[in-house]
């Protein structure tokens, strides 16, 4: 049987009687200040009457700068070991006709993921870089 005892315990605070007089500690204004327009309806977030205040105050963008740059990319070493042989030089010319960078790109970032087991040689041109790791493994 269903005892009192056994019923769970609620908490349940109280509503806030709002504009019930000064006594009650939300009175008069009734928490929203004083005259204006946000204390008699509602006004959106960013509205500032109308006179596009925020934008005017916001520099001016200059031109256009992509977060990526399009004419670089990064290769693998994983991805040399599978597509060149012992002793082959590797510049932006042969990555192109290996296909594993398109025309456009001028310059290419090779990463070490795996240990090299071919021996190759890069192209000393700027249009190659090669990281901390991959450099220690040619030296």
């Amino acid at each position: 049987m269903f005892q009192l005892s056994q019923t769970l315990k609620t908490v349940l605070t109280k509503k806030v009687r709002v504009g019930r007089g000064n006594g009650s500690h939300r009175g008069k204004n009734a928490g929203k200040g004083n005259k204006g327009q946000t204390k008699r309806g509602h006004v959106r977030i960013g509205f500032e009457g109308g006179q596009k205040t925020l934008i005017r105050r916001t520099p001016k963008l200059r031109g256009f700068k992509a977060i990526v740059s399009k004419n670089k990319a990064q290769l693998t070493t994983s991805l040399i070991n599978q597509y060149f042989a012992d002793g082959e030089q590797i510049s932006i010319t042969t990555l192109i006709e290996k296909k594993l960078i398109e025309d456009p790109i001028s310059s290419v970032r090779i990463i070490k993921n795996v240990e090299l087991t071919k021996k190759v040689t890069f192209d000393n041109s700027d249009s190659i870089y090669l990281t901390k790791g991959v450099k220690s493994l040619i030296a």
